[in-house]
């Protein structure tokens, strides 16, 4: 049992500021803080539009946000059923190791429940112990023979234009 209440809320319009903040943490904790090209604008257009394109949720303590997850539905066509995509899953480090990353891998998996979800997938550094470590306790099996696979907007757009030059 933990010393205090957490409690897990969907992310809000008005939270946008903190959401980027905490993409900025997990960026500098991933070792690429430069990648970041989020902005408050962008989030708003792709997180509170029509549709959006993925959702976030909150862990909080006393009302105070203490880490978020940013997740999206996908399909597993081995499964014929969707799939819960978990993009970032953070705890800023003074708050880790207190029950917060549980909170949230429970409210996510609670959705995709709901959502006859086959999984729930994200990725994890090789070089992240600890969190693999976490991921594990929780009843993950860590995917040995996939690799992530990935394609920036260059490629996207030389892939997309095949005549504007060789892929």
């Amino acid at each position: 049992m933990q010393p205090f209440d957490i409690r897990v809320r969907a992310a809000a319009i008005a939270d946008l500021e903190q959401i980027l903040a905490f993409i900025h943490q997990k960026a500098e904790f991933d070792g690429f803080p430069q990648a970041v090209a989020a902005t408050a604008a962008t989030l708003q257009q792709t997180l509170f539009g029509y549709p959006p394109a993925a959702e976030v949720a909150f862990a909080e303590v006393a009302a105070k946000p203490v880490g978020f997850v940013l997740f999206s539905q996908t399909f597993a066509s081995f499964l014929a059923q969707p799939t819960i995509w978990m993009d970032d899953l953070f705890v800023p480090a003074e708050w880790r190791g207190q029950g917060i990353g549980t909170a949230r891998l429970n409210y996510v998996a609670r959705i995709a429940n709901n959502r006859n979800c086959g999984r729930i997938e994200w990725t994890v550094a090789t070089a992240n112990a600890r969190g693999i470590a976490f991921y594990q306790k929780q009843g993950a099996a860590i995917q040995q023979a996939v690799r992530l696979c990935r394609m920036t907007v260059p490629a996207i757009a030389q892939l997309a234009n095949p005549s504007t030059g060789d892929l």
